[in-house]
């Protein structure tokens, strides 16, 4: 049985809600003659590529179809990505209309045209194509394996981009994504963008011509501007978005036109037991599967189902109905919709064609049908849809307006809709050009006594008004002879000359205002606003009027201008006002008609067939029977089929699409669990739509590498992530570098099974586990408190961020997947959840394994025997100074021995600062940055880190050539009291402290070494010393100070405190432990400054703590070592050494050889997972501990040659140091003629020339 229903799209929508000023405007038309375009298909340029930026993976063509290319490699909907676990088979657009002849013997004649995406041949056996077919120009010339251009492929884009060269600041947009929002605004985790066009389907040529520009045009003159979004959003990324925007670019305007999406399911592999429907209550295309078992790619685990919801349809802006329900009874916002409008009544349906795209009886709207009026059903109900009445229902609608009047309503009973002014088909002057009355007030009662009403007036003179967003400068105004011409009118109505607008209630009052002439006066694209504004919001609105009907432009953050970004210098940025991209190849700034989804009065799904798979033959089908069977509106199959090989058409029509008007129909295809997951899925990808697709973005994608080790793999990656701005939490005025951290997954299997374990609060695996995660010292950490259907993401514990991790728990032999991801803290304040980047990795068909940026595929194994690792010269592990006197030291680690440049040269050297001390502080000499410079060819040193500060404690050096350096930095110069003392153990221990007597004296920690000789009573005269007001003087000594770092001797002076001098002539370096208090003399040096001159450093004392000790005496001499910074007169150079093989070590080795595993029975967890839909796939012996450049050769029993192996064959001779890492060789188990062996014992040859030989055997069983 069918049901015959229409379905209302808009009452599930997710609205927007307004927040900047209030500017619902309303358009009475668009001023913008529209010029064809030169842009048409190429059929040479059509491409195929894959959407996976999150879960799903599926094939796309630039031809407006996915799931289906006709390439054998197809991907129809999989979920997960890399499982082999399909659900959609096909999706297609169609778009038809109804024209009228226009050249030929039968002009006037309606005709069908549709156009379709595939599967249709020309039946005239002409060459062109009578399918959509791909815009030239929006594809890397260079060939098909280019695909589509995607986002996140820069070398997917075409040189230039056609439809942006009337940029004048950059025409063509050359090395810049033509994104959604605007030049290179990557919203999406993954975009792909593409035309097509229908410009060869010539089969209606001889009787319909779109185009009176081109002749040679066929089709309906469309151009569709396609794009495929992905992100990996935790809640929407089971989700791929499809967006078509549909253009009428010929001079014909389509009166009557419909979207069709062909939907064809093959859920679980076993497309011949499926059930897809419509389910009218939920606004969803189901996909399911009858028994919840899949093919082999499922294995146990249960089917899942697909779930396709229609974003958004196209639009009617002329019908005066709220087709989406936005304005009215959809719950808006009243602040920017019409609350209080009145509901299509059921008696507004008398008489009225709803299929004709007129007003057949005459009450103002347009093509009302049952899905307007309320109604209770068992397949759902309605609160019904208002309309446009032009009254004020809110009373916030524009001021001063004139008001409904008892003398008004009075009128209006008297006509059949209560129309005002009344019964306009008798009334002159309400009628059109073409004979038609012209409706104002519609359905005016009571009720509307003293609200306001439409006049085309600006009655609060806003029109003047400098960069008022609700201005029109340049309006005419009203005139005196206007007034008296309308004073002799019982309406006080103005008709303007020559066009079928009408003014009402024209008085004395409005002398002066400007009135709607239905001329864009300023030039802006938009017509006739702040002209009866607040009145009707969001009802007939529209993607293309230049006006931000819902209010939600917001000049703070949106006024970035015609190219959507900010600081470009293009028209409209910085201006103070909404600049629409409607009517021009710029996507305009945010939240105004292109950018903003909630701007189209949407008409909903109005169609859905149920038929055979394999029954709908395109070649051979009428373009009348595909318009009126899946087209017209009204014929809702909702009964669901039997369980089968079914396919489902679902459209949206009829509705206008004038010359150079856009409409759109946008779906979003959900793959889940169940039923309940996806309408969850499907509730998240609403409300995507419903922001405009603008949240949360996630940091940039880290790039890994990794390094196959014995036992271990070694991954790096770099800290572009760590750069990353998020330009969403900026523009809603939080802080957009919010990177936190990077979390490290594993796992054996390309789809990440096996780290997502971690379940929602509904028992859905929802997360993956990482084996390892790094996060920044800042304080954030723990769980997330915005919650995911009940679990929170885990920011970590604090630990420092990371850019090496050693895994030293794998297995030799076994392949792993390593994916490393940032992540963001989120916003809690706003309730986001932190976002993480995309793991990007594709299985094709063949089994290839493609991985992207931040994913790596590796196998652990031991490297060839007599393997020596690569290494850098050192001395104890350290690099060697070559200059300079710093006792820091820098080590280092080999990270990726592949990457070390054997003989290069490299040298690091530093700069210094000096740090100003304080009152009480000494002036301090310390490390400011250091640089590596590649030196190999001294002629030509190349810089590979420049002044970096990352020898600070808890930082990382950056990985450059395989190495990574390790500082070991003395942060100042400080005496090292292990390395000083006198030459006799008795003495008290010389100490060395910066000499500070505040607030004259500051002494530098000067970097140096020193020695204190004691030597006959006054042999060294000291030097005199100002302190302040006191003045040290000169004395004879017996100590003698010399730097040893240069030999000079160095001048001090004698400071006697310990009191033992004071009657002696010479003064003694002594102490007195007996003193009250105990002291010991100083000895101050005086030495040359860094910025010249001289001044005081180090003071020199003897420790009075120690017991048992005595006072230095003549030959005793004391050294005074200190620790030392890296400083510019320090140094380092060193050579590289990469891998090498000792061949004695490799031959005292050879009965390590081993076989693995032996026997071989059946399979091994070496083996991976079967790349093919039918078969065993591939099995594997491993033979390891080989030595370079081994030939393995495996004999029968009987002697008989099977199969040749030779370690890293091709590969510089096995030599070069990714081969010298690899001591494993793989054997498929097949002969040389690629057979497969038979069970049973093999012997097997090992020759490695110059090392030796080894044989023995292995068995294979059943």
């Amino acid at each position: 049985m069918r049901k015959r229903l229409f379905l209302i799209h808009g009452l599930v929508l997710i609205l927007l809600a307004g927040a900047a000023d209030r500017s619902a405007v309303r358009a009475q038309t668009i001023e913008r003659g529209h010029v064809p375009s030169k842009e048409r298909v190429d059929p040479l340029e059509r491409r195929r590529d894959d959407i996976d930026g999150n879960n799903v993976r599926a094939t796309i063509t630039n031809w407006l179809q996915t799931a289906q290319s006709g390439n054998p490699g197809d991907f129809w909907y999989e979920w997960p990505k890399n499982t082999r676990r399909i659900y959609v088979s096909l999706t297609q657009l169609w778009v038809g209309a109804q024209v009228k002849a226009n050249v030929g013997s039968n002009p006037g004649q309606t005709l069908y045209i549709v156009d379709v995406a595939d599967f249709r041949q020309n039946r005239f056996g002409g060459t062109n194509s009578w399918t959509f077919e791909p815009i030239k120009g929006y594809v890397n010339p260079a060939g098909s394996e280019y695909g589509i251009a995607q986002s996140d492929d820069p070398e997917s884009w075409p040189p230039f981009w056609p439809d942006k060269l009337a940029d004048k600041n950059d025409p063509g947009w050359r090395g810049s994504w033509n994104g959604f929002f605007g030049k290179n605004i990557f919203n999406a985790d993954q975009e792909f963008f593409f035309k097509a066009g229908d410009d060869q389907y010539d089969r209606y040529l001889n009787a319909y011509r779109p185009d009176s520009t081109d002749p040679s045009r066929g089709g309906l003159g469309l151009i569709v501007e396609a794009r495929y979004m992905a992100w990996t959003q935790i809640l929407i990324d089971d989700v791929v978005f499809l967006l078509y925007e549909v253009k009428n670019d010929g001079t014909e305007d389509l009166e009557r036109v419909g979207f069709t999406v062909w939907l064809a399911d093959c859920v679980g592999g076993d497309c011949g037991d499926d059930i897809p429907f419509f389910d009218i209550l939920e606004d969803v295309a189901f996909m399911t599967d009858r028994d919840g078992v899949g093919d082999q790619n499922f294995g146990p685990d249960p089917v899942g189902v697909a779930a396709i919801t229609f974003l958004e349809t196209p639009g009617n802006g002329i019908d005066r109905i709220d087709n989406d329900a936005d304005g009215s009874t959809g719950k808006p916002d009243c602040s920017v919709a019409e609350c209080n409008s009145p509901v299509v009544p059921e008696a507004f349906l008398e008489g009225e064609n709803p299929l004709n795209g007129i007003d057949d009886n005459n009450n103002g709207l347009i093509d009302e049908n049952a899905s307007h009026v309320p109604f209770q059903a068992e397949q759902g109900s309605s609160p019904g849809v208002g309309y446009a009445d032009y009254i004020d229902n809110d009373d916030d609608g524009e001021a001063d307006s004139p008001v409904v009047t008892e003398a008004m309503v009075a009128a209006a009973a008297s006509d059949a809709w209560n129309r005002w002014p009344p019964n306009p088909e008798s009334d002159p002057l309400q009628q059109r050009a073409d004979g038609r009355p012209i409706v104002h007030l519609v359905g005016v009662g009571q009720e509307d006594v003293g609200h306001g009403f439409k006049d085309g007036i600006d009655n609060n003179n806003t029109c003047d008004a400098q960069g008022h967003i609700l201005a029109e400068p340049g309006s005419p105004r009203v005139t005196q002879e206007m007034i008296d011409a309308a004073a002799s009118d019982p309406y006080r109505r103005y008709r303007l000359p020559g066009t079928d607008i009408i003014l009402y209630d024209v008085g004395p009052e409005d002398l002066g205002k400007c009135y709607a002439d239905g001329v864009d006066n300023d030039g802006d694209g938009a017509v006739d606003e702040g002209i009866d504004e607040g009145i009707d919001e969001m009802i007939d609105e529209r993607r293309d009027d230049g006006l931000d009907n819902d209010g939600d432009w917001n000049p703070l953050r949106d006024d970035t201008g015609l190219d959507g970004v900010a600081f470009s210098g293009d028209p409209g940025e910085a201006d103070g006002l909404p600049t629409s991209g409607a009517g021009t190849p710029f996507p305009g700034e945010r939240n105004i008609d292109k950018t903003d989804v909630s701007e189209s009065d949407q008409i909903g799904i109005t169609n859905v067939q149920v038929f055979g798979a394999n029954t709908l033959d395109l070649s051979n089908t009428a373009d009348q029977t595909l318009f009126n069977t899946f087209m017209l509106p009204g014929d809702l199959e909702l009964e669901r089929p039997p369980a089968g090989d079914n396919d489902l058409a679902v459209s949206s029509g009829l509705f206008p699409l004038r010359a150079g008007q856009i409409e759109r129909i946008s779906l979003a295809i959900v793959l889940a669990a169940n039923r309940t997951e996806a309408l969850k899925g499907r509730d998240y990808a609403l409300s995507a739509y419903s922001e405009d697709y603008q949240f949360a973005q996630a940091p940039l994608t880290p790039t890994v590498v990794a390094v196959p080790g014995d036992g271990r793999v070694t991954l790096y990656w770099d800290s572009k992530a760590e750069e990353s701005v998020d330009s969403y939490l900026e523009s809603i005025g939080l802080n957009g570098r919010d990177f936190e951290g990077y979390r490290i997954y594993r796992a054996t299997d390309p789809a990440f099974l096996d780290a997502l374990v971690i379940t929602d609060g509904f028992g859905n695996l929802t997360f993956r586990k990482p084996i390892a995660q790094f996060d920044l010292k800042d304080g954030i950490r723990g769980f997330h408190p915005v919650d995911i259907n009940g679990i929170k993401f885990y920011l970590g514990d604090d630990t420092g961020i990371r850019h090496v991790f050693v895994d030293t728990t794998v297995t030799n032999g076994i392949t792993y997947y390593y994916a490393v991801t940032a992540y963001d803290f989120g916003a809690a304040e706003a309730n986001i959840a932190p976002t993480e980047t995309p793991i990007r990795i594709r299985r094709l068909p063949d089994g290839t394994i493609e991985t992207g940026p931040n994913v790596v595929r590796v196998t652990p194994t031991a490297p060839v025997a007599g393997y020596r690792n690569a290494e850098l010269e050192n001395v104890d592990g350290f690099l060697p100074r070559v200059q300079g006197f710093t006792t820091s030291r820098i080590g280092y680690q080999i990270i990726d021995p592949r990457a070390v440049r054997d003989g290069a040269r490299y040298r690091v050297v530093f700069e210094d600062t000096l740090i100003p001390g304080t009152r009480t502080a000494p002036d301090t000499l310390t490390t400011k940055n250091f640089s590596l410079i590649d030196i190999t060819d001294p002629d030509n040193p190349d810089t590979l880190i420049r002044r970096s500060t990352a020898f600070k404690p808890g930082r990382e050096v950056p990985i450059v050539d395989g190495f990574q350096l390790i500082f070991f930095p003395d942060p100042y110069v400080v005496q090292d009291r292990t390395k000083s003392g006198w030459n006799n153990p008795d003495v008290y221990d010389p100490v060395m402290e910066p000499f500070v007597q505040p607030p004259f004296v500051k002494g530098l920690r000067n970097p140096a070494d020193y020695r204190v000789e004691i030597v006959g009573d006054g042999e060294v005269m000291s030097e005199p010393l100002r302190i302040g007001a006191q003045v040290i003087p000169a004395r004879p000594t017996n100590v003698r100070v010399v730097n040893i770092s240069t030999g000079q001797e160095v001048k001090f002076a004698f400071l006697d405190r310990d009191g033992s001098d004071v009657d002696r002539d010479t003064a003694r370096f002594t102490a007195n432990p007996e003193a009250k208090p105990p002291a010991s003399d100083y000895l101050v040096l005086i030495e040359p400054l860094p910025g010249g001159g001289e001044g005081v450093t180090w003071r020199i004392s003897l420790d009075i703590t120690q017991t048992g000790r005595r006072n230095p005496q003549q030959g005793d001499v004391a050294t005074l070592i200190t620790r030392k910074p890296f400083l510019s007169s320090d140094v380092f150079e060193f050579t590289a050494r990469g891998p090498t093989a000792d061949r004695e070590a490799a031959r005292s080795l050879l009965d390590q050889i081993r076989v693995v595993p032996n026997p071989y029975i059946a399979t091994n967890r070496f083996e991976q997972q079967n790349p093919y839909s039918t078969g065993r796939g591939p099995r594997a012996i491993h033979f390891i501990h080989l030595p370079p450049q081994a030939t393995v050769r495996i004999f029968t029993i009987s002697g008989r040659l099977v199969r040749t192996l030779r370690l890293n064959e091709g590969s510089n001779d096995g030599l070069d140091a990714a081969s010298l890492m690899n001591g494993t060789l793989v054997w498929d188990l097949l002969t040389e003629d690629g057979l497969e062996v038979s069970y049973g014992v093999y012997l097997y040859h090992v020759e490695a020339p110059g090392i030796g030989e080894k044989t023995g055997t292995f068995a294979i069983i059943k």
